[in-house]
């Protein structure tokens, strides 16, 4: 099944200065209860600094928007949607090695088994890398679509480029 969503023109219409920022050394989550700790820790005892470089803004769908991108995705995967969202990690900014805390991990499972993608939302800029478990992408058409090995795989993200990096995540109850 193919699928046809224009991502150009979904990233061009974000603004970087409404969507939720998140970066090291601020809480990322309400209600994780310290389980991203451990990674706080491992950043820390690498020597990240709380400088600004550790850094990606996060946009929702029905917040930033439209709901329909979901809706026509998970339907390219077979899917039930469980969480969507689009990242961006500005020049100069990454996002190191971590794994995903979610909250409702729990509620998902309890639903079927879960499954992860990642489309690169943006034209490709030389400078701009994502990686998960032992691959790395870079310099992928606008639309690739990656199969996560699992949902919860480490993965990272930084951009040494002079544009923004956008990345749709998504993840999906299987049908």
């Amino acid at each position: 099944m193919l699928y046809t969503i224009d991502w150009q023109q979904i990233t061009d219409a974000l603004d970087l200065t409404q969507g939720e920022i998140r970066s090291y050394g601020v809480r990322f989550y309400q209600n994780t209860d310290g389980r991203f700790n451990h990674i706080i820790n491992m950043w820390q005892t690498a020597g990240y600094d709380k400088t600004g470089t550790v850094e990606w803004i996060n946009f929702y769908p029905g917040k930033h928007f439209d709901n329909t991108v979901v809706e026509k995705f998970a339907q390219f995967t077979n899917t039930t949607c469980a969480r969507a969202w689009i990242s961006c990690i500005r020049p100069g900014k990454m996002a190191p090695y971590h794994q995903d805390i979610d909250d409702k991990e729990e509620e998902y499972l309890k639903q079927g088994e879960l499954v992860r993608f990642s489309v690169n939302a943006c034209n490709a800029e030389h400078g701009q890398l994502f990686m998960v478990a032992d691959k790395v992408l870079y310099n992928q058409p606008v639309g690739t679509v990656y199969k996560w090995p699992h949902y919860l795989a480490w993965h990272a993200g930084g951009n040494c480029s002079f544009k923004p990096k956008f990345l749709f995540n998504y993840l999906g109850i299987k049908k």
